[in-house]
């Protein structure tokens, strides 16, 4: 089922990848994936990726890896990053599978899988994400190695351990903030060694021990992956300590001097309230998926106090991992009040791990509904239940990343509260919504007819996919049609005849407005006042 369900991504990337649109910073970065490539085809001469705005921070392992394929790719240059992005995603499903399995067993992990598959806010940035999606996939696969050394400590096989630097140099090599799996790995290797010391009460082997988790794990895995993060990142090849910790320091207290939507209420991203991050995590979780995940924890506590004399090492150390990789992350950036916008975008990496977690309970629900006397009823349920969030997704399409749950009445009851389409994928629509009514406006002789259009926010996203006669200018003022979505009100912000708008499950993602009269009145109140 499993292998099924990876063929059916696979198929799904494949004949959707084109209806994605260009979010605000595929521009920049596929930009610098170009200049990362042309840094090493012109010997180390081509210095501009050192330079490309705050992108130098990162590592360009998937942008660099896209201005590659481009190279030789029959597809434009967004449609084949958007393929390319599709299939990290895809990997990412194994990766999550992977780590339900090695928790749970074959079912727990498929349901892993499943459920990130079906969680919008993943599903719907697979294709034109390309920091967090590359960034979640490796981290989901590191955690699956770091529980797979789990049982073999202190000795685990070489061959893990080289995996578990492979995954994570390949998760440096996306973002810094991947040195929070090193970190994990020094986590586990405490807490085991400090297990074993209490549980044969020895000093002497809990120091051995550590030594041995020490030389045997956490330092090779560290030599192996902090030498593959700088072969795809050439600012920190620069300086391979002090950049690397300069980017870290920088994404820790990064700036965003604008004000961002929460539960109705502008607030400075520098000043949001604690529940934030959490707020948008939840809202964005399938309903099943949150109601798991809500009950986990009371779960967990009741095993391990019913257990708690035959606890096994392995499996607690391997749990406490998982949801270490869930609550941490969130639990730092509230604690030095990080700057947060755009939801939780930055916080996908926690998707993976949350669908493992919620699998396995789901897995563990499953086997006592085998002696419930209703259980057809109660699997009729959730095959309804599924259908409905399918269909859910269906109508979302292509901008699934919109979804809000039920708990906040959906998509729609999410307008006005919480952004939307943050990232103007919906722009290709509406440029296709322009393109038609021009067309049906003046028949044969629409390429005879050059229009100005403005955009609000990321030109590109909109611009990419303009016909020829499709002129854009930042001057909206005097634009011939104003492109806008309805992030900070900019939808708003000029007045205009609204032609086309963009809606998803009666929610306005953005509009086309017809400014011609409008233009052509001030400029005729001009011309009759200089006579």
């Amino acid at each position: 089922m499993a292998l099924a369900l990876f063929l059916v991504a696979t198929v799904l990337v494949l004949l959707l990848f084109p209806d994605y649109g260009v979010t605000w910073d595929e521009d920049i970065h596929n930009w610098y994936g170009a200049f990362v490539l042309n840094y090493y085809v012109s010997g180390f001469t081509d210095l501009r990726s050192l330079h490309w705005l705050d992108l130098f921070n990162y590592g360009a392992i998937f942008d660099s890896t896209a201005a590659a394929l481009n190279m030789v790719s029959p597809f434009g240059t967004y449609e084949t990053r958007h393929l390319l992005n599709g299939l990290v995603g895809v990997v990412g499903l194994v990766g999550t599978w992977k780590l339900g399995r090695a928790l749970g067993g074959p079912r727990a992990g498929f349901i892993a899988a499943l459920f990130l598959a079906l969680t919008p806010n993943y599903f719907g940035q697979m294709f034109n994400n390309p920091k967090d999606i590359p960034f979640a996939a490796g981290s989901v696969w590191s955690l699956y190695y770091l529980v797979r050394i789990l049982p073999a400590l202190p000795r685990p096989n070489w061959a893990l351990v080289a995996k578990l630097g492979l995954a994570c140099g390949m998760t440096l090599g996306v973002r810094i903030g991947g040195l929070l799996f090193i970190a994990y790995i020094g986590v586990a290797l405490g807490l085991f060694t400090l297990w074993r010391g209490i549980e044969t009460r020895s000093l002497r082997c809990f120091i051995v021990d550590g030594f041995t988790c020490l030389g045997r794990v956490l330092l090779p895995v560290t030599a192996i992956a902090y030498p593959l993060m700088l072969v795809f990142w050439p600012w920190a090849q620069q300086a391979p300590i002090a950049n690397p910790l300069d980017a870290l320091a920088t994404f820790s207290h990064e700036t965003f001097p604008f004000r961002t939507l929460f539960a109705g209420h502008y607030l400075p991203a520098t000043d949001l309230p604690w529940s934030y991050l959490p707020v948008h995590i939840l809202l964005a979780l399938p309903e099943l998926i949150l109601v798991l995940v809500a009950a986990a924890p009371f779960v967990a506590m009741w095993l391990l106090w019913s257990d708690i004399r035959s606890l096994d090492r392995t499996r607690v150390l391997s749990l406490f991992v998982v949801a270490f990789a869930i609550l941490f992350p969130v639990g730092y950036a509230i604690a030095i009040k990080a700057v947060l916008f755009d939801g939780m975008r930055h916080f996908i990496f926690v998707l993976p791990p949350i669908a493992v977690a919620a699998a396995f309970l789901g897995d563990r629900a499953l086997d006592r509904l085998r002696g419930v006397t209703m259980r057809r009823a109660a699997f009729a349920a959730l095959a309804l239940y599924g259908c409905f969030h399918v269909v859910t997704m269906a109508r979302l399409h292509p901008d699934e990343y919109v979804y809000y749950n039920g708990f906040i009445g959906g998509t729609g009851g999410a307008q006005g509260l919480f952004k939307l389409d943050y990232w103007a994928n919906s722009y290709s629509e509406a440029v296709h919504g322009l393109r038609e009514h021009l067309k049906a406006e003046y028949g044969g002789d629409f390429m005879d007819h050059d229009f100005t259009v403005a955009v609000c926010g990321p030109p590109g996203s909109a611009a990419y996919y303009f016909p020829p006669n499709f002129i854009y200018t930042d001057d909206r003022a005097n634009a011939d049609f104003f492109i806008a979505f309805t992030k900070d009100d900019c939808d708003k912000s000029l007045p205009g005849t609204e032609i086309y708008r963009v809606e998803r499950m009666g929610s306005l993602l953005s509009l086309v407005l017809d400014r011609r009269g409008i233009v052509a009145g001030v400029r005729s109140g001009l011309i009759a006042g200089n006579r």
